[in-house]
């Protein structure tokens, strides 16, 4: 079972990286704790892609989606039909390709990535995240007045603010210039979990 807590593997099996990726999907606006659960008691150990394939020929899955309560039945059907029909690589993706999925948005992919391989930098646009920035950001001549909410949607939009966020974590914890130096999946998880009981679900 998924640890929201403890999310950050670069040496999962590829089992391991179906079930991350699918807890990533049903996790987004959701509890991540009890998403959890419920995937878990969805997959019951089995191999997550194989096990909806079957599912799907068997013509069950939505059936046992709605067992374990998971939500978003129409969205998740598709989303995890297309992906165990796909043969994708997820040890080896892009977080481009994996937008290309029903319920996959930046966000998510760059969840997925982030927390599945060593030295990957992404900003993960939650509530937790966004949050954050608000909390430190000081408005000026040329910048927009305040940090948008929710996970921006356009991707201009969301490599901006992005971009913001890189920099306001280097300068915060290693001095402007020198983003390298920071490890994002250490950093985006402690904030997950400082913030966790604070905000909404992400």
């Amino acid at each position: 079972m998924i640890d929201p807590c403890n999310v950050t593997n670069s040496s999962r099996s590829h089992a391991e990286l179906e079930e991350f990726l699918l807890f990533g999907i049903v996790a987004a606006g959701k509890n991540a704790d009890q998403q959890a659960g419920k995937l878990e008691g969805f997959l019951g150990g089995r191999s997550p892609f194989a096990f909806i394939g079957r599912s799907d020929r068997e013509g069950r899955l939505e059936e046992r989606l709605r067992a374990v309560r998971l939500g978003k039945y129409t969205l998740l059907v598709r989303s995890f039909r297309e992906l165990a029909a796909s043969g994708i690589d997820l040890r080896t993706c892009t977080w481009e390709e994996l937008t290309r999925f029903p319920g996959i948005g930046l966000k998510t992919a760059k969840f997925f990535v982030l927390h599945s391989r060593e030295g990957e930098m992404h900003g993960v646009l939650d509530t937790h995240v966004l949050g954050w920035m608000r909390d430190h950001w000081k408005p000026a001549p040329g910048r927009p007045p305040s940090v948008p909410r929710h996970t921006p949607q356009d991707p201009a939009a969301y490599r901006f603010w992005e971009t913001v966020y890189f920099g306001m974590v280097a300068a915060r914890r290693h001095g402007a210039g020198r983003p390298a130096a920071v490890d994002w999946a250490r950093f985006d998880l402690d904030l997950w979990m400082e913030r966790r009981g604070s905000a909404a679900p992400a």
